[in-house]
């Protein structure tokens, strides 16, 4: 496992969401909403199991003062809106040119498929927060499911 990238982090997420469940039917502020940190993913994060649904699934992610998460890629759709902070996200498709994109709270964009992107916070002093939403369930039931690190990042 420690040789493979793509099992590596798929484990290390599931042991993430054992460690620390948040199920339920409602969850209030997002903004301030305790995380957990994930020393694989270089951010905080929380993940929520919400009334069983099995198909798609919601996260947040914390990126500290000036930091960045993990360059990365998956299979799976996920939408991504900025909950606080501002930053900027890398997005390169395979074959195409590294893209930047800009964002702030309020924000929302969604990278392809199977895209390497980063996200920064640009903020030396605060951090920043983004609300994910994703079919990674479908995914995992399809027997799909696939996420990894850049090489170099693990």
């Amino acid at each position: 496992m420690a040789n493979d990238p793509v099992k590596s982090e798929v484990v290390e997420l599931e042991s993430f969401r054992a460690r620390h469940p948040n199920e339920g039917v409602h969850f209030k502020n997002l903004k301030t909403f305790p995380v957990h940190q994930r020393r694989m993913r270089g951010t905080g994060g929380a993940w929520f199991d919400l009334s069983g649904n099995r198909t798609i699934e919601a996260h947040i992610s914390e990126i500290p003062p000036g930091g960045h998460n993990k360059k990365h890629r998956h299979v799976n759709e996920a939408i991504i809106y900025i909950l606080s902070g501002r930053g900027y996200s890398t997005i390169q498709a395979e074959g195409r040119p590294e893209e930047r994109y800009d964002w702030e709270e309020g924000d929302l964009f969604s990278p392809p498929l199977n895209a390497w992107h980063q996200h920064f916070n640009s903020d030396p002093e605060k951090s920043a927060r983004y609300l994910a939403m994703t079919n990674v369930g479908l995914m995992t039931k399809l027997g799909l499911f696939s996420k990894e690190q850049a090489p170099g990042q693990e």
